[in-house]
């Protein structure tokens, strides 16, 4: 079993070279500390991480974007479906908040550290 998410990230490719990397660790930890957080993502989520970084929300989107299309390209459905425990429809490919989601479930259920 993974220890902490940083191993399990690794394991899909995605690496701490994205841009987005922290941005997507940070918006899993604070989905998985109040998980209303997912309801109004942009808002919750994704302008306070842009605020705290001083960056333009666009851009902390679109780079959390870039996490999941790695994530996708690197074995996806499997790999997310084992985390989440359920299957997916693999027509398109899921949603930025669905992949935090999947992955501030799992490290909530498990009590794994974000870092």
């Amino acid at each position: 079993m993974k220890t902490n998410l940083e191993s399990i990230l690794r394991s899909t490719g995605v690496f701490r070279s994205y841009a987005g990397y922290g941005f997507f660790l940070e918006a899993i930890s604070m989905a998985a500390e109040n998980p209303d957080r997912l309801k109004e993502i942009h808002k919750n989520l994704y302008l306070p991480i842009a605020e705290r970084h001083q960056a333009d929300v666009r851009n902390v989107i679109n780079n959390i974007k870039t996490i999941r299309n790695v994530i996708m390209r690197n074995g996806g459905y499997p790999f997310l479906e084992e985390l989440a425990d359920c299957k997916f429809r693999q027509k398109n490919q899921p949603y930025p908040k669905e992949i935090i989601e999947i992955f501030a479930d799992y490290v909530r259920k498990n009590q794994i550290s974000v870092r």
